[in-house]
């Protein structure tokens, strides 16, 4: 709930993390599809709590009545009230929200499907840089302060929270800075992902309400309402889950009364019960998944309770939920293809796992080296393909295969103190020495800057006169002194330079021959 402790609100603040880690991402279809999935499983369960809140308004406005509308209680009715109104209009305002991104991107096909679904514009625009981002949080905190008030519980903190006031973020250099606007719906945020951020806010929304409902019906006496029809309802924070993340349900009678004590088991298992509601919770195993990636199951529910006469009356439920497929994320500088014999940084994420996510790696064809943060990872590999498998809590979550890439061989220059020799001007014939310098692919030093030290270790220099070598001797180091040929040197001859051997410093510091290396030459004109 908004008190931002509860196993699900920690899975969607991680859940924030990773839209906004996916802004560096290639977001491939399959992520994206299951962005859609979440996003339709928090519209199905926020329905069904919507529906809930109306009931419980009816309730409370029930006891109301039975009380004799006394004056205390009628207040509490219109706070109620007051509430559901206005819950319900945030509901609306951040579905015209999802209307209008949805609308922005082409709407949908005649299949229902989403037209924009890969847009990566549309939600930054609507709402950062039209200011509905600001808006909603300020509604969301005016909400949370409603609360507040009529709880009178000051430990609830806002719906809309800037990075640096969540704690999985304020720590985080990366993200403590963002506002919640950015934090939720910042740059390059897929139109699906900004569709399924609304929903979890909704449903924040709505869990708020639960709570601040279920206290003013505690104030009236709405939870001892007599009943006459009794049946076993089973709430889950989620009824799409991962394999390996915590399945949790909440347990109870669709009515009740303070005088029952009710006995509550789940697959045989006993219950603790509190408040007349039993708390269910276990780690959730691969299934067989259909073509959507989701694998029904069920357990049995069950309460037993004494009536009043005596009669004792047991209610069976079968409570079924899907497990869904996790969508393995990967974030790195070139994550179609990793470089042989490198240390390739890998950042795998797992949304649907939350807080529960402690993955252990393996890998086909390399080194694994895990990170010193949770999902970190350095891929070497040692064949041209490799294959990255992710297994969480004992449960083997997925893989990932890539291709492996050479790496590219550097550029050989000669210098003279820094400044690159010119092939045509050449360099007087009183010159002493200069450098070779092996300078790194761009895009290889961009991606792998621990990877992309070279430097020249053996060459052979010859002087060359009217087209005939003549002298020559060998280096073994970047270092050409000339003192060899400075009695031999004339205007016109070249000093051909031929580059033998070439080694690299990789990201622990180890120095190896550069095997991806053909002998080069370089031609200087000497004048």
């Amino acid at each position: 709930m908004a008190g931002g402790n509860s196993p699900r609100d920690k899975m969607i603040q991680v859940m924030y993390l990773v839209l906004i880690a996916m802004l560096a991402l290639n977001i491939d279809t399959a992520v994206l599809e299951k962005f859609v999935l979440i996003n339709q499983s928090f519209e199905v369960t926020n329905e069904e709590k919507e529906v809930d809140n109306d009931k419980k308004i009816d309730a409370i406005r029930a006891a109301v009545d039975d009380s004799g509308n006394r004056a205390e209680d009628v207040a509490v009715l219109e706070k109620a009230t007051e509430l559901r109104e206005e819950a319900r209009a945030l509901m609306a305002y951040m579905t015209n929200f999802k209307d209008s991104i949805t609308n922005m991107t082409g709407g949908r096909d005649e299949n229902g499907k989403y037209q924009g679904y890969k847009d990566v514009d549309a939600v930054s625009r609507f709402m950062v840089k039209l200011g509905n981002g600001d808006s909603l949080q300020s509604r969301l905190n005016k909400y949370t302060e409603m609360v507040r008030e009529a709880t009178e519980d000051t430990s609830i903190v806002d719906l809309a929270r800037n990075a640096n006031q969540i704690p999985i973020y304020k720590d985080n250099d990366a993200f403590n800075h963002l506002p919640f606007k950015e934090l939720n719906f910042g740059y390059n945020t897929p139109m699906v992902g900004g569709l399924a951020s609304l929903s979890q806010l909704q449903n924040d929304l709505i869990n708020l309400e639960i709570k601040a409902l279920d206290h003013l019906a505690a104030s009236v006496g709405a939870a001892d309402l007599k009943f006459d029809v009794v049946s076993l309802t089973t709430l889950p924070e989620q009824k799409v889950v991962a394999a390996g993340a915590k399945y949790s349900a909440q347990m109870f009678l669709s009515a009740g009364s303070s005088a029952i004590v009710p006995v509550m088991t789940a697959n045989g298992d006993t219950l603790e019960v509190e408040g007349g509601r039993g708390l269910y919770e276990f780690t959730t195993t691969p299934g067989s998944y259909d073509k959507e990636g989701l694998a029904k199951k069920s357990y049995i529910g069950a309460i037993s309770v004494t009536l009043p006469g005596g009669r004792d009356t047991t209610f069976i439920d079968t409570v079924e939920y899907f497990v869904a497929r996790p969508v393995i994320q990967i974030q790195s500088a070139s994550v179609q293809a990793l470089y042989l014999n490198c240390g390739n940084e890998l950042q795998v994420n797992v949304p649907a796992l939350g807080s529960s996510y402690a993955p252990s790696f393996s890998m086909t064809g390399g080194d694994v080296i895990k990170g010193s943060q949770i999902g970190q990872v350095t891929l070497v590999p040692k064949a041209k393909n490799v294959e990255l498998r992710v297994n969480n809590g004992g449960n083997y979550i997925g893989s990932q295969k890539f291709g492996v890439r050479q790496i590219p061989a550097p550029e050989i220059q000669a210098r003279i103190r820094g400044k690159q020799i010119d092939g045509k001007r050449g360099i007087p014939i009183s010159t002493r020495s200069f450098d070779l310098d092996a300078i790194a692919d761009a895009s290889f030093a961009q991606f792998l800057p621990k990877d992309s030290k070279f430097r020249v270790m053996e060459a052979e220099i010859t002087l060359v006169r009217s087209g005939r070598g003549g002298a020559s001797f060998s280096v073994k180091s970047p270092k050409v002194p000339l003192n060899r040929l400075s009695g031999q040197m004339r205007k016109g001859d070249a000093l051909v330079i031929e580059i033998k051997r070439v080694a690299r410093a990789n990201f622990q510091g180890r120095t190896e021959n550069f095997r991806n290396f053909s002998p080069k030459y370089i031609n200087i004109p000497l004048n």
